[in-house]
């Protein structure tokens, strides 16, 4: 009953914040002849291109938001180049632990995979972002974004949560002890993410795709080859 309780508030909190930001959004539309778009992303990352050593997980949850404002291509209304600023926070996630995320080589350990004692290991990155969009309107209804965007690294983080490294380097699910460790730097991360980008919606909802050109890490330093692509779903009444 608890978990269908709290189920419950989740599923409202949601429905909640995205009337919310839709009324919002909408009313800056009104005000400014939809010339400002606000955005929400809401996405999965899929590692791509990972390297031998990083066994990553599948499910990979982030979100962006977005400004952007819309200048008429040519004499047309409905079809715009966009251009603005906005911040994602990604989370890569992995069954491996980086034991010190200061050193320039970074050192992973093998995949806990199946490890019962093994709860989560992640890279959390964000980065300010510059979006650039040609959009299209198909019948007022139907629209396309096509665009590229280039961030800039202001934050990041790695944590971990699973077995204790210092009671062996194998263990099993019966022994041993959970750690929690959490640094709030980690070396080796390109500071720039380049990105294209794609939207397919109607109205304020669109489906959200977006390639990183740029990979995660330097390469080098045994850090993973990551370059992710981000699908979810956009809200945003442009």
């Amino acid at each position: 009953m608890k978990a269908l309780s709290h189920m419950k508030k989740v599923l409202f909190t949601l429905i909640a914040m995205v009337v919310s930001m839709t009324s919002f959004a909408q009313l800056i539309a009104n005000k400014t002849d939809n010339k400002i778009t606000l955005g929400i992303d809401l996405f999965s990352d899929l590692q791509l291109k990972t390297s031998d050593n990083w066994d990553a997980r599948g499910f990979n949850q982030g979100v962006g938001l977005g400004l952007t404002y819309n200048f008429p291509l040519g004499e047309s209304t409905k079809h715009t180049v966009s251009i603005g600023a906005g911040m994602s926070s990604h989370n890569y996630f992995s069954y491996n632990r980086i034991s010190n995320p200061y050193a320039d080589t970074l050192v992973l350990s093998d995949s806990y995979r199946g490890n019962e004692k093994f709860k989560r290991a992640k890279v959390n990155p964000t980065y300010l972002e510059v979006p650039l969009e040609l959009r299209f309107r198909i019948k007022d209804a139907v629209k396309i974004g096509v665009g590229f965007k280039i961030g800039i690294m202001v934050a990041a983080k790695t944590k971990y949560v699973g077995p204790d490294p210092t009671e062996g380097a194998v263990l099993t699910n019966d022994n041993g002890s959970i750690v929690h460790e959490k640094y709030c730097y980690i070396n080796n991360l390109e500071r720039y993410a380049y990105s294209a980008t794609l939207r397919v919606g109607w109205k304020w909802v669109s489906a959200f795709a977006a390639y990183q050109i740029s990979p995660v890490f330097a390469v080098g330093h045994n850090a993973p080859e990551i370059h992710p692509l981000s699908v979810g779903l956009t809200f945003a009444p442009f």
